[in-house]
């Protein structure tokens, strides 16, 4: 993404949000404020990738002001300052009418929240026609001591899997693995038997990193849970299940046979390798492969991608799950003070949520940010067009995405084919809603001792019992608590 030093503002914001025209006879579900009144003045802060921000006199923000019957302003933040921005933002008490919020187990967001700085927006989304469809599972999951104060941003419930060079297993007369043991037999053939048919010793199996991007994926698939499981009446995390061990051991084998890229606990992306034409195997977020295919391609034209949603291991097909979205926007009660004004920010996300409306943040407009040749989406180079829809930012104002038109190339169909076959074998963190205080404070320096010992382990530099010192130490520093605060929330809120 290409740097952006200041940011990028369609708008002023005031402390009050500009809200300044109460729509005292706005109701769930109905326009944002009484044709009497004219448009809602809304403000938002939101996260930008591209360099150039949504044109504010451009024909998708004009739509959209007038779909949502609102006067909006908002200001670009670059996603590299964005978690610096909001916390000032946070602690200065000067917000908009609404704020996106990445992660709202952050302190200073769970803090803001009990302290009473933003609305609970759980009992008002039944009044709202798109926003009475969001998902129970990805709403207990935003969750914040059992209240949503968001709404939250839609992704599909378990995204991760396999890409492959499709090209490499062709050369290699192989087909696509289905099993942990298959896949380990393909990851061999990838290293030594030339499957680029350049002569070479000089293919990568499997592309690995420091911080393990297949990880949790391959731990799920070995028949571990996701992040925590509840074990004989107690929160649990991954790293004390046996299948933590064994992955471990799975990946020991993998370096050991130098079956993935010996640096992996140095380098930083390890999806350049597949990029790059030299690795053949990525395991991550589906939503890559497109991406990582035409990387492949200006490499070696013929070079192909194909996916496997989860390879079956111990306990059968599973898959990781994660929250199902990505971001919440929170209303502050500084901004939007009465329960009207409240009523027509949410009928704003109620808006966006159409299905037409869905498709012209995600998409774009036919015949502007893009055309169809017999079927195919073809994005406009027009600078002025793209910048109408900030150049795909406009996406970040999704909320709902169920009504979006895929478009693309057989790669983007099959991905979203693996996505909902995920779906049916997720495995969800039970605690995921929960807060642990000691958590929010050490949890960085907690997992730290466990993910070192991974690496170690890995390399060889530790042995199982140099494992099982380091995950005494991960609890005496404070992932013993830690345990006993997810436990007793969770009971709490089960009523046990």
């Amino acid at each position: 993404m290409t740097a952006i030093s200041a940011l990028l503002v369609l708008g002023t914001l005031s402390a009050c949000g500009g809200n300044n025209n109460a729509a005292e006879n706005a109701q769930g579900g109905d326009s944002g404020a009484p044709a009497d009144e004219g448009p809602f003045k809304m403000s938002m802060m939101l996260t930008s990738y591209n360099p150039e921000p949504m044109d504010p006199e451009g024909e998708l923000y004009k739509r959209l002001e007038e779909r949502t019957n609102t006067d909006l302003s908002i200001t670009w933040v670059p996603s590299t300052t964005y978690s610096d921005k909001l916390s000032a933002t946070v602690a200065s008490g000067e917000l908009p009418s609404a704020v996106l919020v990445l992660d709202q187990k952050l302190p200073y967001i769970v803090n803001s929240a009990r302290s009473g700085m933003f609305w609970e927006l759980g009992p008002y989304l039944k009044d709202y026609p798109n926003l009475s469809r969001m998902d129970d599972v990805a709403l207990n999951a935003i969750s914040i001591d059992g209240k949503v104060y968001g709404i939250y941003r839609a992704r599909d419930l378990a995204r991760d899997g396999l890409m492959l060079r499709k090209d490499w297993l062709d050369n290699l007369g192989l087909q696509e693995p289905k099993t942990i043991d298959e896949f380990y037999e393909v990851l061999k053939a990838f290293v030594n038997n030339d499957p680029d048919k350049n002569g070479k010793a000089d293919t990568i199996g499997l592309a690995e990193q420091q911080v393990a991007s297949g990880w949790r994926a391959m731990l799920t698939w070995m028949g571990g849970p996701a992040d925590w499981e509840i074990k004989d009446g107690k929160a649990s995390p991954a790293h004390l299940s046996p299948a933590f061990l064994e992955t471990m051991k799975f990946y020991k084998k993998l370096y050991d046979e130098k079956l993935i890229n010996l640096d992996f606990a140095v380098v930083k992306d390890g999806k350049q390798m597949i990029n790059a034409g030299k690795a053949g195997a990525w395991v991550a977020n589906l939503n890559d492969a497109n991406g990582i295919e035409e990387s492949v391609q200006k490499v070696t034209p013929s070079g192909a991608i194909t996916m496997v949603n989860a390879l079956e291991g111990p306990a059968g097909l599973r898959s990781p799950g994660g929250s199902g979205s990505y971001g919440i926007f929170m209303i502050p009660k500084t901004s939007v003070k009465t329960e009207a004004d409240l009523k027509a920010v949410l009928n704003f996300f109620d808006k966006v949520s159409d299905d037409d409306m869905q498709n012209m943040l995600v998409n774009g407009l036919e015949g502007r940010q893009f055309t169809l040749d017999n079927g195919n989406y073809v994005k406009t180079t027009d600078p002025k067009m793209l910048a109408e829809y900030g150049m795909g930012d406009s996406s970040q104002l999704a909320v709902l995405r169920d009504k979006v038109v895929t478009y693309g190339k057989p790669l983007v169909h099959l991905r979203d084919e693996m996505w909902k076959k995920n779906a049916e074998i997720a495995v969800v963190n039970p605690i995921q809603p929960f807060i642990s205080d000691t958590y929010s404070e050490r949890g960085s320096e907690l997992s730290k001792i466990i993910d070192d010992a991974r690496v170690r382990f890995i390399m060889g530099d530790l042995d199982e019992s140099g494992w099982n010192a380091a995950v005494a130490k991960w609890e005496q520093d404070g992932g013993a608590k830690v345990i006993e605060e997810y436990t007793a929330a969770y009971n709490q809120a089960n009523g046990q």
